[in-house]
């Protein structure tokens, strides 16, 4: 009962901290009209933690919260939920325990935000956003496409490029974790187990460099 507990609390207390890595991000792509969001990195990173629950909810509490600043975010709070809800089943899956999985993570957290975002800036607000994607949809429109093409082109651009950096930055933080920290959290085991792989194969090499030594040292042979 304590671990649930303490399991309860320390999730708890992530959700704030990984929102406000959320909302500082956006804020900060938004008000330098880069051509990136930087606004998921909590949210995969909680998913790739406590799974796809835990993940779904911190998304969709970011949509609100950043709703509070840019109104226009609250259409958008299906597609930060559902990043959430992926990444924690991609966890699951050990989807994001190396650079190649890693990869292929990013890409289909990319491609679900594409096909969900897309008519949500196309149709509702004609592709007007208040990020760097509103520029490459002004040029692209300027050169004769529709708002929906130009809108899918841009936002294709835009979030494969987003969504697998904040992948490797994810993965960068899960790797800089203790074992003992990791061990807290629901999927922190996919992770441990790794760690301890890697503890045992190098705890091996020192056993058979120390037989090798002592054996030496007494004059028997190798």
């Amino acid at each position: 009962m304590k671990q649930k507990n303490s399991i309860s609390i320390i999730v708890i207390s992530l959700i704030p901290i990984c929102l406000a890595i959320n909302v500082v991000g956006g804020n900060l792509a938004s008000a330098l009209k880069i051509p990136l969001y930087v606004d998921s990195i909590g949210t995969i990173l909680i998913g790739m933690l406590c799974g796809p629950a835990i993940g779904c909810l911190t998304g969709a509490l970011t949509g609100v919260v950043s709703g509070i600043f840019s109104p226009i975010m609250f259409a958008y709070i299906p597609v930060t939920a559902i990043y959430g809800l992926a990444a924690g089943f991609l966890s699951k899956k050990k989807m994001m325990t190396s650079i190649p999985k890693l990869i292929t993570s990013g890409i289909i957290i990319a491609l679900l935000g594409v096909v969900l975002s897309s008519p949500i800036t196309a149709l509702v607000f004609g592709g007007i956003t208040e990020t760097g994607q509103g520029v490459i949809i002004t040029f692209l429109r300027a050169t004769g496409l529709g708002v929906l093409p130009a809108t899918l082109i841009s936002s294709f651009c835009t979030e494969f490029l987003d969504k697998l950096l904040s992948c490797v930055v994810c993965y960068i933080i899960v790797k800089g974790m203790s074992n003992r920290y990791l061990s807290k959290f629901k999927l922190g085991h996919i992770y441990l187990k790794e760690k301890k792989e890697k503890n045992d194969l190098f705890d091996d090499d020192d056993i058979a460099d120390e037989n090798t030594d002592k054996n030496t040292d007494s004059g028997e042979p190798q």
